[in-house]
């Protein structure tokens, strides 16, 4: 059996009424198809938080899953296109890389929290594991 299988996929976000705009004027994120090593390396890691009283007595524990959002961009994120912005001198400043985003002002957070979240949808896909005929 052989399967077909893109190197890389298009995402378009809806930050900021992206999608609404024309095609030319959108951006666009350009992302890695997840391979097993970045599912690996990327994937939420559980870790047990404890509960205490006052007293120091544990009353209860919990299990949370944390991810790495930084970590997961830059292992996925080719490019970026149709993004910038201009800062007090006049310049633009364009944003293409996964560092460019992290660095860009607060105002592109939700941008990178909608980007790293489709990485994330991306990397939990179940893969289909039955034989079909």
């Amino acid at each position: 059996m052989k399967l077909t299988i893109s190197k890389e996929q298009t995402f378009i976000p809806e930050f900021n009424g992206n999608k609404s705009l024309a095609a030319t004027d959108q951006i666009s994120v350009k992302y890695r198809t997840p391979t097993v090593a970045i599912k690996n390396r990327c994937k939420p890691q559980s870790q047990a938080k404890a509960i205490a009283d006052k007293a120091g007595n544990i009353q209860k524990m919990e299990i949370v899953l944390d991810s790495d959002d930084v970590q997961t961009l830059k292992a996925m994120l080719i490019s970026i296109s149709g993004c910038s912005y201009g800062d007090d001198s006049g310049e633009e400043k364009v944003i293409r890389t996964a560092d460019d985003l992290i660095n860009a002002p607060v105002a592109f957070e939700p941008l990178l929290k909608e980007i790293t979240a489709e990485f994330n949808r991306a990397l939990s896909e179940e893969v289909d594991e039955k034989n079909s005929e």
